[in-house]
């Protein structure tokens, strides 16, 4: 079998507790807390020039989002700046490109130095930003254009553009699960990479797809704050729970070594997987 799911979790588990992996764990921990404020800035920005322009709630909008006493805000809480779209789509885009550098580092810092294919790191920094950020662009913008779509009053349309965009990153998502990893340690250009990428994915279709779906398991924890942060803002005074900002930071903290983790699962997967390849070439 070119994958053993058990050994590239205990692989991760390791990784994790390294040195090197709370190392990643803390940058990422850093990173969570600068992409709040990014996404949660665009977000209400976007809401803000929609209801302008006469959307839902806005001028001559129905009621709900703009009623009285509610506000994105009460979304997003108390991490958005107040600036304009255009500087809040700059926020998103400079985040998303940290994050790809940071993902690409940490592969790297976890895989041996004889599993480097290609010693020419800032090459291959540049094609992580351009593959690897290129494919983030696309489906962020695929999943936004549903949320601007329901924020200007059409649902129909919006949930249409869900289900697409929601098809459309799925499909990438697995097709593409190897990229970044192929990125930082294959040493293929840039559609070689990308075939690459796809062919290791083939390898092994059906142990990725089970190891994703246990990773997806594992993301679930740190979305319970969030999920309770919903719910605190809908009911409030329902439950005892924290304040929202307190529910969000505990979100964030617990999201970093769940991403470390993940990133050195499937780093350790895409080794399995290339290993099993070069030996049958031998």
């Amino acid at each position: 079998m070119a994958l053993q799911i058990s050994d590239a979790l205990r692989s991760g588990i390791d990784t994790l507790l390294s040195e090197d992996g709370l190392l990643i764990t803390g940058v990422f921990l850093l990173f969570n807390l600068g992409n709040t404020v990014a996404s949660s800035t665009f977000t209400e920005a976007l809401f803000d020039d929609v209801i302008d322009m006469g959307g839902p709630g806005g001028p001559g909008g129905s009621a709900g989002a703009g009623a009285p006493g509610f506000s994105m805000a009460d979304f997003t809480g108390p991490f958005s700046l107040d600036v304009a779209v255009p500087v809040a789509i700059a926020m998103v885009l400079l985040l998303l490109v940290i994050g790809q550098l940071i993902k690409f580092w940490g592969i790297r810092l976890f895989a041996e130095p004889q599993e480097i294919m290609d010693e020419n790191t800032s090459e291959r920094a540049v094609m992580a930003v351009a593959l690897g950020g290129g494919v983030a662009v696309l489906t962020f913008a695929a999943s936004m254009s549903s949320t601007a779509l329901n924020v200007s009053g059409r649902p129909l349309l919006g949930g249409l553009a869900g289900l697409v965009s929601g098809l459309l990153s799925l499909i990438v998502g697995l097709a593409f699960v190897y990229l970044l990893q192929s990125i930082a340690l294959y040493d293929g250009g840039y559609v070689d990479t990308l075939k690459h990428s796809v062919a290791r994915f083939m390898d092994a279709p059906a142990q990725i797809i089970v190891l994703l779906f246990v990773l997806f398991l594992l993301g679930l924890i740190p979305a319970i704050p969030t999920m309770a942060s919903v719910v605190s803002m809908v009911l409030p005074g329902a439950f005892d729970l924290p304040s929202q900002s307190i529910l969000q930071v505990t979100s964030m903290v617990l999201n970093a070594p769940v991403k470390a983790f993940s990133l050195a699962v499937i780093t350790d997967a895409y080794l399995q997987v290339r290993a099993d390849q070069d030996d049958d070439e031998f």
